[in-house]
């Protein structure tokens, strides 16, 4: 969902050009870029976190997996009290 925020950050900055052409109103230019260059930079930002986090998830996945798999392997299995 972040990628989706970026590219309307970057739709934000070239609108301008895009939507009326030869676009001669500075102010309105220069709030388009400034807006859609902080739109951009905080959806990329957003877009990475959630894929750190989603890295997180996956290697705390893999060590409960791998940690479960060490519990229940037949050679780390202990006797029985009293079975000799």
């Amino acid at each position: 969902m972040a990628w989706a925020a970026a590219a309307i950050g970057i739709w934000t900055c070239v609108a301008p050009w895009v939507v009326a052409g030869d676009v001669a109103h500075t102010r309105s230019i220069t709030s388009n870029l400034i807006t859609g260059a902080i739109a951009t930079l905080l959806a990329l930002a957003a877009a990475s976190a959630a894929r750190a986090r989603a890295r997180a998830r996956a290697r705390a996945r893999a060590r409960a997996r791998a940690r479960d798999t060490n519990r229940h392997s037949p050679g780390s299995r202990r006797p029985m009290p009293g079975a000799h």
